[in-house]
């Protein structure tokens, strides 16, 4: 899911398990994950109708050449993979 606050910062949800959500927002240099409990999370940002895809493969373009945490990197390759399955499954 990709998500915007009220600061503009776009993010995407790379783990949710129901009353914590860890999001990689984006940024200038380095990217790492963010973990927020969901009432917070509820309050601070909502869904962007945005592609999915797209939006990985700018924040992974982004991560391989400015760097990320472990956690975020391995965050959203896993969302990638994810992703690509479900599409892969279509067709």
């Amino acid at each position: 899911m990709v998500v915007v606050n009220s600061h503009r910062t776009t993010a995407i949800v790379i783990r949710h398990d129901g009353h914590h959500v860890t999001l990689v927002p984006m940024k200038s240099g380095h990217l790492s994950a963010t973990r927020l409990e969901r009432a917070r999370f509820d309050g601070e940002w909502r869904a962007l109708d945005y592609d999915l895809a797209r939006a990985l493969a700018f924040f992974l373009d982004h991560a391989e050449k400015q760097g990320a945490t472990r956690e975020a990197m391995d965050g959203l390759r896993r969302l990638e993979e994810r992703e690509h399955r479900v599409v892969a499954s279509l067709f």
